[in-house]
């Protein structure tokens, strides 16, 4: 579902219009049609974890929690399509079709409707789904017994503004390195302070345009950070 479709297909059903989805879903590519079975099985699956809060979420450690979770659903359950989840309009689809409900409730079922860009209007990064997806997926650690417990660390802003938003995060082990280094337990304080964090990441954004960070061992990528944060927390 493009963006503007998206737009339409929303607007009309806040207003309370009768307007169906299925003439706005356009189908791509060629090959065997993908198989939508999985949405049930999601929504069955953030339904279970929506339960722990039945009053909705009240401050950002319970939205925290409650993304940090639902980033394991939606990576291990929306099949692993390359094609697929490279696609915005697909993700679009997902949130303003079949999760519209997810989607208010995370941000607290507002009068009118959250903002489009919860839903991938006009900003990719910022579709729920997506970002859930996202979350698990830059941080997923395959040596470890639960390959998604890296997804509990950490907290919204720093996955939407130091990883998300970079060009460093692309390199999984740098990712990893970076989100170990500022949270060393899943449930402890940030590392550096917010003006720390972000004076760090300047510098790791000028790094990568030298570093070819995908070939580093997630050591490496960590002592890489570690200089780069005593030279902040000298200044």
């Amino acid at each position: 579902m493009s963006a503007p479709d998206a737009s339409i297909y929303l607007t009309a059903k806040r207003n309370g219009a009768p307007f169906e989805s299925e003439g706005l879903v356009k189908t791509k590519g060629s090959g065997v049609e993908f198989d939508t079975s999985f949405v049930e099985e999601l929504r069955a699956e953030l339904a279970a974890v929506q339960a722990r809060w039945p009053n909705g979420l009240k401050n950002d450690g319970e939205r925290n929690t409650f993304e940090g979770t639902a980033a394991r659903l939606v990576h291990s359950v929306v099949p692993c399509e390359p094609e697929v989840l490279s696609d915005p309009e697909f993700w679009i689809w997902l949130a303003v079709v079949s999760f519209p409900d997810v989607i208010e409730w995370r941000y607290g079922n507002k009068h009118g409707g959250t903002k489009p860009a919860n839903y991938g209007i006009g900003s990719k990064t910022e579709n729920l789904l997506y970002r859930l997806w996202l979350r698990a997926e830059l941080v997923l650690d395959e040596q470890h017994e639960d390959r998604y417990h890296l997804a509990d660390a950490g907290q919204i802003d720093f996955y939407r503004s130091h990883l998300f938003r970079q060009g460093y995060a692309n390199a999984r082990t740098f990712a990893r390195a970076l989100l170990r280094f500022q949270y060393p337990k899943t449930d402890s304080a940030p590392n550096l302070k917010i003006l720390e964090i972000r004076e760090l990441v300047k510098r790791l954004r000028r790094l990568r345009a030298n570093l070819f960070l995908e070939i580093l061992p997630e050591e490496e990528c960590r002592a890489v950070i570690e200089s780069e944060a005593a030279v902040v927390l000298a200044a």
